[in-house]
């Protein structure tokens, strides 16, 4: 029998970690063994956390330890993965993996980059036939259309150049911050 491959995505604040939260408490409630992953990369918040405020204890993953990744899904029924983006393609392939041994894989991240090109892992996920893909749209920060596909990123207020790196995780602190924008908004510099 095999299991499944889910992924939530779409822009940033469009319900994707809401949605795989939700899907984890349902099958921690049926108390099949649930695990959830994030990447260090992540330094928002000790748990994974829907901007609703919903949270799910998670554990903290260096994504690029492969071994130790496969160590966790080796472990687990349903396998909760936040913040994909983060993770190098070849984690796709051990996920691709583990719905051959009939677990449950929930997996949510941006699916593109600030400039609009999609993530490598993103793209990895996207390839494999059996994902399901839950595409979501965030409300627009400029005309407040439902209709966001894009992640805008800002420093001091301002789209930046697209010769900016592709990850800068926003802090509380820091000049750089992002929101969720319609084709029409998003802007992204030479």
């Amino acid at each position: 029998m095999l299991g499944s491959l889910t992924f939530f995505t779409g822009p940033m604040a469009c319900g994707k970690t809401l949605e795989l939260v939700r899907h984890l408490q349902l099958y921690a409630a049926q108390r099949v063994p649930t695990v959830c992953i994030r990447p260090t990369t992540d330094t928002r918040s000790e748990k994974i956390q829907s901007r609703s405020g919903l949270s799910y204890s998670g554990l903290t993953i260096d994504e690029k330890n492969l071994d130790g990744i496969k160590s966790i899904i080796e472990q687990y029924r349903v396998i909760g993965v936040d913040e994909f983006q983060f993770f190098p393609p070849e984690a796709a392939a051990l996920l691709h993996a583990a719905i051959m041994q009939n677990k449950i894989i929930l997996v949510s991240g941006l699916d593109t980059d600030f400039r609009g090109d999609i993530f490598p892992a993103a793209l990895a996920l996207l390839s494999i036939p059996e994902t399901v893909v839950k595409r979501s749209r965030a409300v627009c920060s400029v005309c407040r259309e439902h209709n966001a596909t894009r992640t805008q990123r800002l420093k001091d207020g301002q789209p930046v150049s697209r010769h900016e790196p592709t990850v800068a995780v926003e802090i509380s602190n820091s000049d750089i911050t992002y929101e969720p924008r319609c084709l029409e908004h998003h802007a992204v510099t030479d």
